[in-house]
């Protein structure tokens, strides 16, 4: 049953409830339409209805961005594209200004209510397709094969934020935590002064909750986190007093 809900729950389901039971309320004001394929047909096509699910499209990834800016979860790809959740989020604000205006435009009454609802399932289920869960406690070496996808999402952040390059060593393979890691793990708590902050309880080479936050969070060009230091270049300069 917990997997079930679980599932439920990532995909969606509460707004789809919530959606749901609107959709009843506007068919149940339809009761002089006969026809029952109709009548499901004219209560869709609502105004007020159409409006109300772009507005809840809009607030179940509202809800989605804030369970990234917490560490609940994390975006699928932006290990690998660092800017990820900024194009997404211009893409859902397209597609729910397309839906939105959908519903006033006399060229698309003959589609309705299938572009303006269509699209505003398609926004609320995409989450879960777009979202994993957060591991559970600290990721380190002996951090079980289940969190591969985790540790593949910190390996991708590190390599973007150039950690791996900072210490000198090359990116290891995707989903497995080594000594490498490791290095570059320590190389980013030193640039976001984690090791010192005596708010997160940071082990060097470990990733804590509040770092995985950190990785997490969306729209990296505003809340960070900071870069790793690029790795310094020593120049030969010959002894004094010679020529």
């Amino acid at each position: 049953m917990a997997p079930l809900y679980q599932f439920f729950f990532d995909y969606g389901g509460p707004w789809i409830v919530i959606l749901g039971v609107l959709s009843w309320i506007a068919f149940s004001q339809l009761s002089q339409t006969q026809d029952e394929a109709q009548r499901w047909v004219k209560a869709l096509s609502t105004e007020w209805l159409m409006r109300s699910a772009v507005v809840i499209a809009l607030l179940s990834w509202g809800w989605s961005f804030g369970r990234l800016f917490l560490g609940a979860a994390y975006l699928r790809g932006a290990g690998k594209l660092e800017e990820l959740s900024t194009a997404l989020l211009g893409l859902i604000l397209i597609l729910a200004g397309v839906a939105w205006r959908a519903i006033s435009r006399p060229r698309f009454q003959r589609f309705q209510p299938w572009i303006t609802q269509g699209l505003s399932m398609a926004l609320i289920v995409s989450a879960g397709a777009l979202l994993a869960e957060a591991p559970e406690g600290d990721l380190s070496q002996s951090t079980s094969d289940k969190q591969r996808p985790a540790i593949t999402f910190v390996q991708g952040r590190l390599a973007r934020l150039g950690c791996f390059e900072a210490v000198g060593v090359p990116e290891p393979k995707k989903g497995k935590f080594d000594a490498l890691t490791t290095l570059a793990i320590i190389s980013f708590q030193s640039a976001n002064n984690l090791l010192t902050d005596p708010r997160v309880s940071s082990k060097p080479g470990e990733i804590a909750a509040a770092e995985f936050e950190l990785l997490a969070r969306p729209f990296p060009f505003l809340f960070g986190p900071e870069r790793c230091p690029p790795p310094k270049k020593f120049s030969r300069r010959p002894p004094q007093g010679t020529s």
